[in-house]
């Protein structure tokens, strides 16, 4: 099977291991991966997983150029009722919102070059990760040139309702596309209450994976010097760790020693130094860069407890199931975040993990001195995280899934519409 994978960036970017995880395994399963990148990336980090992965075509990385622009008026020219048809509907389906129009706009020349390219390459499925821009991308391309397609909606692209990051274009790919996947349980049901009854189960969930042999089991380490706390998020208003800082405090102000070491970058970095510095937790916090897998893995075996606690934002945004939450139990350290989305799918509140209530400084610090305090349940709670991990987030098993649906029998491109207009 030829899978094309419209993915956001190539060289993929280092936030989204996940995306080059599933296609390397896709790869290794015997298939055929193509990358449609909707730009090419400039991030300077990179993961060591990535050079693992080795597509059989890489459509043009820019978002347009000079031979975009020739390949997608071909393409106009070739199949204009198709086009017209197409982008008229996409269009109509964005409504009054600029952000959606400008969007579809941004990546049209682009799908459209992608198209022929799809179609020459005799691709059997076109599949997009994430359900924003590049699932519009995937749809246009595939719709033209006649090949099925589906996309993973992960988070941030389906939970916003701020207008510039809406997808209010969501709705015409759930009718039209072959299958959906949801990386949790949670963002499953959202999508198929957005279908008639009759056309939700083409709607599935598909976890996401990690390599389990680069997050190994790890004894869990004694309490010698205090507690080490890890916590690897993007800087943004998802992850809390305003939250997480005065939760900091606390514990500093109840006499718990404790060290913790965040990783990351985003627009709250400044509001975060500022953060630390207000509460003079320079001597128990250390703010450091992005870093690769391999260093979060080295980083994972070092600390006792990974923390972050998530929360939707004011547009609603929120994550999925983080996979630094992934990592941490993999490598049998427990979890403490709070119980939104599909992470308690993940961290079971006394099983896996402990949750407590977003926004609460005073019950974040009471859990993690509960871990300080109680060494067995550390151990207890790593343990069964590893085996659930094991279960439910190993990526050959959750690309092996993945392809069972994709290559077993699946309902032709329009089928979900055709459903939707019987109801």
């Amino acid at each position: 099977m030829r899978i094309a994978y419209v993915i956001p960036a190539f060289p993929p970017a280092p936030s989204q291991p996940f995306v080059v995880n599933e296609m390397i395994e896709v790869q290794a399963a015997g298939h055929e991966v193509l990358a449609v990148p909707l730009y090419r990336a400039r991030a300077a980090l990179r993961h060591g997983t990535f050079g693992r992965l080795r597509p059989a075509a890489v459509f043009s990385p820019a978002l347009v150029d000079a031979g975009i622009l020739a390949r997608s008026l071909g393409t106009v020219l070739a199949r204009p009722i198709a086009v017209f048809r197409t982008l008229v509907s996409l269009h109509r389906a964005a409504g009054t919102n600029p952000w959606s129009h400008a969007r579809l706009l941004a990546v049209t020349p682009k799908a459209l070059a992608a198209a022929r390219w799809l179609a020459t390459a005799r691709v059997d499925r076109v599949h997009a990760h994430f359900a924003n821009q590049t699932a519009d991308c995937a749809a246009i391309a595939a719709t033209i040139a006649g090949i099925p397609f589906s996309f993973t909606a992960h988070a941030y692209d389906v939970y916003s309702r701020a207008p510039r990051f809406r997808n209010d274009t969501l709705g015409w790919k759930l009718r039209r596309a072959a299958q959906v996947f949801a990386v949790s349980e949670f963002g499953a049901r959202r999508l198929r209450a957005a279908l008639p009854p009759s056309a939700r189960d083409h709607v599935h969930t598909a976890y996401v994976g990690i390599p389990l042999d680069l997050f190994r089991p790890e004894p869990a380490l004694p309490n010698l010097d205090g507690l080490r706390l890890l916590c690897v998020a993007r800087f943004a208003e998802t992850k809390g760790l305003d939250t997480l800082l005065d939760a900091c405090a606390v514990l500093r102000e109840r006499g718990v020693r404790f060290r913790l070491r965040l990783y990351g970058e985003g627009p709250l970095h400044e509001a975060l130094v500022a953060r630390i510095a207000g509460h003079a937790l320079g001597g128990q916090v250390v703010l450091g860069a992005p870093i690769p897998q391999e260093e979060v893995a080295r980083q994972m075996r070092a600390c006792h407890v990974v923390v972050v606690p998530c929360r939707p934002d004011r547009s609603g945004d929120m994550d999925g199931i983080p996979t630094v939450f992934m990592e941490a139990m993999a490598t049998g350290r427990p979890v403490i975040s709070c119980p939104i989305s599909g992470i308690p799918e993940l961290v079971r509140d006394g099983e896996t993990g402990l949750l407590v209530p977003p926004d609460d400084p005073r019950a974040l610090a009471d859990a993690v001195e509960r871990l300080a305090r109680d060494e067995p349940l550390r151990v207890r709670l790593g343990r069964q995280g590893r085996a659930l991990v094991e279960r439910q987030h190993d990526q050959r098993e959750t690309a092996r899934r993945l392809l069972d649906l994709m290559v077993g029998p699946a309902p032709p491109t329009g089928v979900v519409e055709a459903a939707r207009t019987a109801s």
